[in-house]
C-alpha cells in the first residue's frame, strides 16, 4: 500500500522522477494512481506540481510538468535535466495528437541525465485501443538510448492497469542505476535460517578479488533479537560493509569504498527490503524453507533480475550449510 504525505514534501527524497506528456494526457490522474491508490478527479497542471512516493522503503519526488506549451518550452528543461529518472506519459485515444508527443519525447530524452531510466506510459484511459493501433504507438516510443531500448507500458488511468508495474519499475529500475552509477558491488553474503539448517549464499563478481581473509572476521553469521532489526556499516582497507539482520535472515553486502552518502542509504534500504522478500518467502513456503527454495530465489532476485549488480558482470553463485 502506497502512503501519501501531503505536508511532508520537504522531506528528504532518495530519487526525483519528472513526469511529463503534453496537456490532457493523464500525468496527474497517473500519479494520483501511484501516489494515493485510486482515481481522483483532476484538471489541467498549471506549472508543475509535486508529490511523495514511498515504495521499497525509498522516498520518491515526482514532479509533475505541466502540458501546456508554454511551461514544455519553460520549464521542462530545468525540471528533467535535474531529475534522476523521466517517467513520459502519452495519450493513446488521441492519435491526432501522437506526432507531437513524440517530438516532445525526442526532445525530452536530451535533456535527462546519461544512462538515467526513462519509462513511457501508453495511457488508454477508459478506452478499447485495437492491438494493432498500440503495436503503432509502441514502435514509436520504443527508440534506442545508451544502447538500451526504452521500457513502454500500456496504462490507464482511470481502471489503474498496470500501475503496480509502474511501481515496480520505479523503485527496482531507477534505484539500481543509481546504485550502479556510484557503488560497484562485489559480494552478497547471506545466512538464513532453514528447517535444514543455517544456510549460507554467496553471489560475487568474477573479478573480485576478495578474499576470506577480508571478510573474517567482520562478515559472520548473527542475527537480531526477536522483533528488532539491526543495522550496521563500516569501513575496512578499501571496502564498505552493510548489513541488515533479524532473528532469522542477516545479509551483507560489500561494495568499493565510496563517499556517496545518498547511494549507501538507498544501498542499506535496498538490503533491508530485501530481507522483508526473503520472510515473504519462508511465508509461502508452509511446509519450510528449503536450500533449494533459497537457491532458486536468489538466483532469480539476484542474478537474472540483476539486483546490485549490471547485465555485464555475471556473478557467480554458491550456497552451502553452515558448520557450527
Amino acid at each position: 500500500m502506497n502512503t501519501y504525505v501531503g505536508s511532508q514534501l520537504t522531506q528528504i527524497r532518495d530519487v526525483n522522477i519528472s513526469v511529463a506528456g503534453l496537456e490532457c494526457s493523464g500525468k496527474t490522474s497517473i500519479i494520483n494512481r501511484l501516489v494515493r491508490g485510486e482515481d481522483v478527479q483532476t484538471f489541467s497542471t498549471y506549472g508543475v506540481n509535486q508529490e511523495l512516493l514511498f515504495a521499497k522503503g525509498m522516498v520518491l519526488g515526482i514532479t509533475d510538468l505541466g502540458g501546456r506549451e508554454p511551461i514544455r518550452k519553460t520549464l521542462w528543461k530545468s525540471f528533467i535535466s535535474k531529475s534522476d529518472a523521466l517517467i513520459y506519459v502519452t495519450d493513446a485515444t488521441k492519435p491526432s495528437k501522437l506526432e507531437e508527443s513524440q517530438r516532445w519525447f525526442i526532445q525530452s530524452l536530451k535533456w535527462v541525465k546519461p544512462n538515467s531510466p526513462v519509462l513511457v506510459l501508453i495511457n488508454k484511459k477508459d478506452k478499447e485501443i485495437s492491438q494493432e493501433e498500440i503495436n503503432r504507438i509502441i514502435k514509436k516510443f520504443s527508440l534506442k538510448r545508451e544502447n538500451k531500448l526504452i521500457t513502454c507500458l500500456i496504462t490507464s488511468s482511470i481502471t489503474g492497469e498496470n500501475i503496480n508495474e509502474t511501481i515496480d519499475w520505479l523503485a527496482s529500475s531507477i534505484i539500481q542505476q543509481l546504485i550502479l552509477d556510484k557503488i560497484s558491488v562485489e559480494l552478497f553474503v547471506s545466512y538464513i535460517k532453514t528447517n535444514e539448517g543455517i544456510v549460507e549464499a554467496r553471489i560475487r563478481t568474477p573479478v573480485s578479488d576478495i578474499g576470506n581473509e577480508a571478510l573474517f572476521p567482520i562478515i559472520r553469521y548473527k542475527f537480531a533479537e526477536k522483533g528488532e532489526t539491526n543495522l550496521e556499516y563500516m569501513r575496512y582497507d578499501k571496502r564498505q560493509f552493510v548489513m541488515a539482520a533479524d532473528e532469522e535472515i542477516s545479509c551483507w553486502l560489500v561494495t568499493e569504498k565510496n563517499d556517496g552518502i545518498k547511494s549507501m542509504n538507498l544501498l542499506m534500504k535496498l538490503l533491508v527490503e530485501f530481507v522483508k522478500e526473503i520472510h515473504g518467502l519462508k511465508k509461502e513456503k508452509k511446509e519450510g524453507l528449503t536450500e533449494a527454495d533459497l537457491s532458486t530465489f536468489l538466483i532469480t532476485n539476484l542474478i537474472d533480475n540483476q539486483t546490485f549488480w549490471s547485465k555485464t558482470e555475471q556473478p557467480m553463485f554458491e550456497i552451502s550449510f553452515v558448520q557450527e
